[in-house]
């Protein structure tokens, strides 16, 4: 049987009767429909002895199980028998076929144990064959039991359950379980690498979530990744995943135009320097009249050419009902998110205006096309030859051979600087977006951690520092609107007096930790998805207390506090960065329990 050893995260223990009259004489009493109408059949049957090789051990819930990971439980039966009645269904064929009690069968066939305690229901043909099934799942997830089922098997069960058609409400209202609850379970449940995670505690339930969802995908590069990093930065990792994937969406979006028109996509690398067949970009090709490739050129013939789309590193501004490009210094920026601000003079409304990708757009040609079209490079035309004497002819040789190598170099060095360029720009494209991401893990973090009932320790001497080096910070702007969303409030000056009741009716404790809140948020407006651009000692201050309370350090947070140069971070690989090795994994335990 498979290897389970696992130790179960949560599971609710029932007693169970070892009278077996009583257990023969008892029906539970079971509503003839739960609240969705669905029917639920009566448990009651008749109680008979039975060979266990008599018994089929259908569908489970349960699906691993290894005798000698339980072995006073094995041990019992082994001495004195199955005394718990198992449950079975007599199909209309005769078989018997286990509902509960898989375990108890399986040990008593090992044990070659001559008769078990059976009871046994009639199959109910007026039931449906789904519904039915669901009933099944969630009378053995339910069930009293000695060996308690795994999260992962429980999962397994739930997203069984709602594939079958069950609803989320249904199932927590049987299992007695939140929706949330049920939700993230059947997601687990949906892919068997995360139950595993889940039943050996490398996952929490959120993160085994997230892996799952990848890996119904298909995307095995996203689970190998997840799979591969330390625990501390599984969030971070994620978030970045998602954002490679959005723009990977957003690339196909873009060039989706271009395809549709009959121009094929390049992928990998630039033209420039990828490998492969020679290619020409239409900057640089003139046609048989001498004139410059147009626009009307690529659109009499879209199929032969090939279209490249980089996204830039600047985002444009548009307008949200048009998507008109306006001039971002036209726009009052301080009324984002606030409706009822009044923009000043001469300006327009933050909310009225996005800001978009903007797509770097370049046309290329094969070479070999060319001559086929009577087409040229670019190039200044060589003068006609001329009659000359043989040593003239050794200088103008020599000469033009200079000539060819002083262009060849010099169009290889001009390569190079825009490759470079290009590398440039994917460089603070990527470390934006880790920026991101970064910004957001880090976020989640802070709004856990600040429901906690006291400060930390060292609080005080932060918050000192802070003050002493900067008095006006808790007055910057947007920085209470920021301690709002860290103290799980929406901003707005309503909230200032939510957060004034709130300080009226705290504790001395609790208190330190909202002003705690209030110098965090003060710093977390100073702290962009850019962060790693800039060198800022506020910055660097706040970043090396988050790592004294738990948080860890992406690879651009580390920029920003002073520990890395940017250009150092693998673009691939970024936590690779880091020596995960000497990094602290936070206390998550300890974390939680105070802030309950």
């Amino acid at each position: 049987m498979p290897n389970d050893t696992a130790t179960p995260t949560a599971v609710i223990e029932l007693d169970t009767s070892s009278d077996l009259d009583a257990a023969a004489d008892t029906t539970e009493a079971r509503p003839e429909a739960d609240s969705e109408g669905a029917p639920v059949p009566s448990k009651a049957g008749v109680l008979e002895d039975k060979h266990p090789a008599e018994l089929i051990v259908g569908d489970n819930v349960r699906e691993n199980f290894r005798l000698e990971d339980y072995p006073e439980y094995t041990e019992s039966i082994r001495e004195h028998g199955v005394k718990e009645p198992i449950w079975a269904i007599r199909m209309p064929d005769g078989r018997l076929v286990v509902r509960n009690g898989q375990v108890r069968t399986l040990t008593a066939l090992a044990f070659e144990q001559e008769s078990v305690p059976v009871r046994i229901t009639d199959f109910d043909p007026t039931v449906d064959a789904k519904e039915a099934e669901i009933l099944r799942v969630f009378d053995q997830i339910t069930t009293n039991r000695y060996v308690p089922l795994t999260e992962g098997d429980i999962a397994g069960g739930i997203a069984l359950a709602l594939e079958l058609g069950a609803s989320p409400t249904r199932i927590g209202k049987a299992l007695q379980r939140k929706r949330a609850d049920v939700n993230l379970a059947g997601k687990i449940g949906a892919s068997r690498t995360a139950r595993g995670l889940i039943d050996s505690r490398q996952l929490d339930f959120e993160q085994a979530a997230i892996l799952a969802e990848y890996e119904i995908l298909g995307d095995t590069d996203a689970v190998q990744e997840l799979l591969n990093v330390a625990r501390g930065h599984f969030h971070y990792t994620a978030k970045r995943i998602a954002a490679d994937r959005e723009e990977q969406r957003a690339f196909l979006t873009a060039a989706l135009p271009y395809a549709e028109l009959g121009c094929g996509v390049l992928t990998g690398d630039h033209p420039e320097v990828a490998d492969g067949p020679e290619l020409v970009p239409a900057t640089d090709i003139l046609d048989g009249d001498g004139a410059a490739i147009g626009r009307e050129h690529i659109r009499a013939d879209p199929e032969a050419w090939l279209v490249w789309l980089e996204l830039d590193e600047h985002q444009d501004v548009v307008e949200r009902d048009t998507g008109a490009i306006v001039d971002s210094s036209t726009v009052d920026w301080q009324t984002a998110g606030s409706a009822d601000r009044t923009p000043r003079e001469g300006l327009r409304h933050a909310d009225e205006v996005e800001r978009r990708d903007r797509w770097l757009v370049e046309f290329w040609l094969p070479a070999e096309q060319l001559d086929t079209r009577g087409w040229r490079r670019g190039c200044k035309d060589t003068d006609d030859p001329v009659d000359v004497d043989v040593d003239e002819a050794d200088n103008a040789v020599s000469d033009e051979a200079s000539a060819q190598m002083r262009a060849a170099a010099e169009a290889k060095a001009a390569a190079e600087n825009r490759e470079a360029e290009r590398q440039a720009r994917r460089r603070v494209r990527e470390l934006n977006k880790q920026g991101e991401a970064a910004k957001e893990t880090r976020v989640e973090f802070l709004v856990l951690y600040l429901k906690r009932k006291t400060a930390p320790p060292n609080a005080w001497k932060f918050i000192a520092q802070a003050l002493a080096t900067n008095s006006t910070l808790l007055g910057e702007s947007y920085a209470l609107e920021n301690a709002f969303k860290l103290l799980g409030l929406d901003g707005g000056s309503w909230r200032r007096h939510e957060l004034l009741e709130a300080i009226e009716s705290a504790k001395p404790p609790r208190c330190l930790v909202i002003v705690l809140a209030l110098v965090l948020g003060a710093y977390e407006k100073r702290t962009g998805r850019d962060c790693w651009r800039f060198t800022d000692k506020g910055v660097e201050h706040y970043m090396r207390f988050l790592t004294e309370i738990g948080h860890q350090l992406s690879p651009v947070e580390r920029v920003a506090a002073g520990e890395l140069d940017y250009k150092t971070i693998d673009l691939e690989n970024p936590v690779q960065t880091i020596d995960l090795d000497q990094a602290a994994e936070p206390n998550e335990a300890t974390d939680l329990a105070q802030a309950a």
